[in-house]
């Protein structure tokens, strides 16, 4: 049995994918008309000198039935390249319809008056009536699955929500989602960074970081991204800082704010927190202060 909120459904998806399908069957429709129009202009623009034509200004009778055998032979042509557009007649009397089009030759006026084929091809519409059902077929299926769920969630006790490191470009600070007591604040260039840090290593999992290696140049290219956002934020921005110089004292400071805001989230400090150097060998090439292991549902870009 089909619910009310189905048939609702289907409705809506039925007249949206109707209108969607008409609007742009008739788009296509008139962009080939105006594209049949001007090739019949522009072949019968290379015949008009030589057509017999009536000239009641100079009194010139002229060769109706040449003409009518040119307009015969041009439009088994059109049908032949099946034209939207056959032509009536060529004549320099103004037709009464509004579908023709006005040709200038050896100062004169020509009129040609075309006849036009607007219909839809019905058969396009079948496509509307196999999509509705589907959708409705889907529609059902999940909104029974819903209810179903609703029922035993409705049963169950709240699940508390992961933590989420939220990064805010507004006040330039970092917080726990849900959590605004506790923020701390970055300046420009460790933000900046720290950002470009979890692009690029969402980006590049595979790939470390070195204290004894240069920044990589794509790191270098989101640091400033992030830096030019901040300026369109309204923030009040410097000169663009160098992001590869006094990069310990940047990453002090990122840990630093860090401790503040992640101390009682131990789970999400193993993930968003740039690695320390311990011990001899802190700048040996097996270090990486690059983040790994971290989820885009572990964070959140305010501003962005």
């Amino acid at each position: 049995m089909i619910n009310r909120p189905t048939i609702g459904y289907g409705l809506f998806v039925f007249l949206t994918l109707l209108c969607i399908f008409y609007l742009g069957q008739n788009s296509k429709i008139e962009f080939n008309i105006a594209a049949n129009k001007a090739e019949v202009e522009k072949r019968i623009s290379l015949d008009i000198n030589s057509l017999p034509l009536a000239e009641p200004l100079f009194n010139y009778a002229g060769n109706q039935q040449e003409v009518d055998n040119y307009i015969f032979q041009l439009n088994q042509q059109l049908d032949k390249n099946h034209s939207r557009v056959l032509v009536r007649t060529i004549s320099s009397n103004l037709p009464e319809s509004s579908d023709y089009s006005e040709l200038r030759g050896n100062h004169k006026i020509i009129y040609v008056d075309y006849v036009v084929e607007r219909s839809h091809s019905l058969s396009l519409y079948i496509v509307v009536v196999l999509l509705t059902l589907v959708n409705v077929f889907l529609h059902k299926r999940v909104f029974a699955k819903h209810v179903a769920n609703r029922s035993k969630i409705s049963n169950k006790a709240e699940v508390k929500e992961k933590p989420k490191l939220i990064i805010d470009l507004y006040s330039k600070s970092l917080l726990i989602e849900g959590n605004n007591e506790l923020t701390s604040q970055l300046a420009n260039k460790p933000l900046c960074f720290y950002l470009a840090m979890i692009e690029f290593c969402t980006q590049n999992p595979n790939t470390n970081l070195h204290l004894n290696k240069d920044v990589p140049d794509a790191l270098l290219e989101i640091a400033d991204k992030y830096f030019h956002r901040l300026a369109v934020l309204g923030h009040t921005v410097r000169k663009r800082p160098n992001f590869s110089n006094s990069l310990e004292k940047t990453l002090s400071e990122i840990r630093a704010s860090l401790d503040e805001v992640l101390s009682d989230y131990p789970d999400l400090k193993s993930k968003l927190y740039p690695p320390r150097a311990h011990g001899e060998g802190s700048r040996s090439k097996l270090h990486s202060y690059g983040l790994k292991g971290f989820a885009d549902t572990d964070y959140e870009v305010r501003g962005k």
